[in-house]
């Protein structure tokens, strides 16, 4: 036995029966949480008896400024997504929250850096086009039809592990050769008359659409 692998005195007094009484009902805990968790709106617009979708373009002097994006943001504690995406809609495009229509929850996804993004479907009622320029740049429409008529580029790709420069690699089975796990992920690329639809804002997208039943894919 090494040095290392002393038994200490404290895990003497661990045994079976002990572990079994002082473990009974316990529920699992989670060790490392979602960095933050966001929730999106994805908003209709009816015009005519048609609906199309409403996109915000990311003011440039903010982070992912001039990206395609839905209306957002973190969603605080003790709030639901939805009440998160609804909120974050109204401060963002100026409009009273009572014009906002949810639909229904649509989908949850990891973002880059480990986000958990949900969305939700709904409808703006009297919308008149505006938007704080603080955060939005400019705001533009796609009608569904032109989704349900349009197939979407796609790129498969993955995330990969990054590690800091003092990291143990020689502790590692194959230093820094080891082989790290990538996360797969499928780009959705839109390339609309607003601008090119990608990103989480694609991926969203086509999950909704999917279940709408207006695209191609």
């Amino acid at each position: 036995m090494t040095e290392k692998e002393k038994i200490c005195p404290k895990a003497e007094g661990v045994t079976a029966q002990k572990l079994r009484r002082d473990l009974a009902g316990r529920t699992f805990t989670q060790v490392r949480a979602v960095s933050r968790k966001n929730a999106v709106l994805i908003p209709l617009l009816e015009k005519d008896g048609e609906l199309s979708i409403l996109f915000e373009v990311r003011q440039s002097g903010i982070r992912q400024g001039g990206e395609i994006c839905f209306p957002g943001g973190r969603i605080e504690n003790g709030e639901s997504a939805q009440r998160a995406a609804v909120r974050e809609t109204a401060e963002e495009l100026l409009i009273p929250e009572e014009t906002i229509e949810v639909i229904a929850p649509m989908h949850v996804m990891s973002g880059p850096g480990g986000a958990q993004i949900s969305s939700c479907l709904g409808i703006l009622h009297d919308y008149k086009g505006s938007f704080s320029r603080e955060e939005v740049e400019r705001v533009f429409t796609v009608p569904l039809r032109w989704f349900a008529g349009y197939t979407p580029r796609t790129s498969d790709g993955a995330m990969v592990v990054e590690t800091a420069k003092d990291f143990p690699y020689e502790l590692l089975p194959g230093g820094e050769n080891y082989p790290w796990h990538k996360i797969p992920r499928r780009f959705y690329f839109y390339e609309s008359s607003g601008g090119v639809i990608w990103g989480v804002t694609a991926e969203l997208l086509y999950h909704c659409l999917k279940e709408l039943g207006v695209s191609p894919l």
